[in-house]
């Protein structure tokens, strides 16, 4: 696999978003002797989002070659594979349409995943920018993508990043793909606002052996318009969000609670669920003694809203059940035998690092 980066921007409809975005990419201060390139993907845009991308680009200098393509089919998931099929280089940062990266960003990167070769997808630390001031009730929920996602830098124990800004290994997803692996999920898809394509995916190349890493010099500004500032839109992002429990949740017993059998998913299954109960009563009993119409109240609201989404995706057991199934029968017949090998050779790999490249240690903590 040839080494250099890939920038990524998967976008439907982001004409109005893609200036700032572009222009942040285009001044990236990558040292000399690493290659990288932009790969736009426009995901079925009614809009003029392509000759958005030209003109700033061509403002912008072209730095690096530009590549644009068309997905047809509507679904964030269906643009990133395409994205990961046509990338030139090994590392490939998505960066979404309203994510403005640090001028380093490439560079850390670069290093991180260069020097931590068991890494399979890396997330950075969003910091949110508001059009508009929020009202406090809009505030604390952890919907858009930002905030530490670890106490400390390096592998996460959850085995998930989310997809803002975060950089994906490509010889793992290859390893997927040739596995015969298929995405469960169709993420962002048009208006409507599904998620867990890049929790899935982060999973998946869990199950293949590679780590899933946090490092918090990975920085980068999520800009956030004042139209998904309203109360319908949070309300809309947890209840569709909540749909994609029907294929995390498996995977979340499988890989997180470590259970195979039919016996332990339907234990951890219960135990979710169980929380999920105590969360809500918890939350009514909080919402009656809140002062009426107070940011407190509203904000109890929203996570009562959230919470039972969440229960009702519950109610599809028998679909979570065959995803469970499907996801051990998946790794036991194509993963099993790639992360014994990876297990085998970890602690190889671990003196090689420190011996050959001595400022590994420090490069993850800059």
């Amino acid at each position: 696999m040839r080494l250099g980066i890939t920038v990524v921007i998967c976008t439907f409809n982001g004409a109005a978003l893609l200036p700032p975005t572009l222009r942040h990419i285009a001044g990236q201060q990558v040292r000399p002797g690493i290659d990288w390139e932009l790969l736009v993907v426009n995901n079925a845009s009614t809009d003029n989002t392509a000759a958005v991308v030209k003109t700033e680009w061509n403002l912008a200098g072209k730095p690096v070659p530009l590549t644009l393509l068309h997905q047809p089919k509507l679904g964030l998931t269906y643009a990133r594979e395409l994205a990961l099929e046509k990338a030139r280089y090994e590392f490939i940062i998505f960066c979404d349409d309203d994510n403005w990266l640090a001028p380093d960003y490439l560079n850390r990167a670069y290093d991180l995943m260069l020097h931590n070769p068991l890494i399979g997808v890396l997330g950075g630390c969003g910091e949110l920018i508001f059009e508009v001031p929020p009202p406090q009730w809009a505030v604390g929920h952890n919907l858009f993508a930002n905030g530490p996602q670890s106490l400390r830098p390096g592998k996460v124990k959850h085995h998930v990043v989310y997809g803002a800004g975060c950089v994906v290994r490509k010889s793992s997803y290859k390893i997927l793909v040739n596995s015969g692996f298929k995405s469960m999920l169709t993420d962002r898809k048009g208006k409507t606002l599904c998620a867990g394509g890049d929790y899935e995916l982060c999973y998946a190349i869990a199950l293949a052996g590679y780590d899933i890493w946090y490092d918090n010099s990975l920085r980068f500004k999520h800009f956030v318009p004042k139209e998904r500032v309203q109360w319908s839109y949070y309300a809309r992002l947890f209840r569709d969000g909540a749909q994609s429990y029907q294929v995390l949740v498996p995977y979340r017993i499988r890989v997180n609670m470590h259970s195979k059998s039919m016996v332990a998913f339907h234990a951890k299954y219960l135990s979710i669920l169980l929380s999920y109960v105590l969360k809500l009563l918890y939350l009514l009993l909080s919402g009656l003694m809140a002062r009426r119409a107070s940011d407190e109240e509203k904000t109890i609201s929203l996570k009562l809203i959230s919470l039972k989404s969440k229960i009702l995706s519950l109610k599809k057991y028998a679909t979570m059940k065959e995803n469970f199934i499907r996801i051990v029968a998946f790794e036991q017949a194509n993963l099993a035998a790639i992360r014994r090998k990876k297990r085998a050779i970890r602690p190889f790999i671990k003196v090689w690092t420190k011996k050959i490249m001595p400022e590994v240690g420090n490069s993850s903590r800059m």
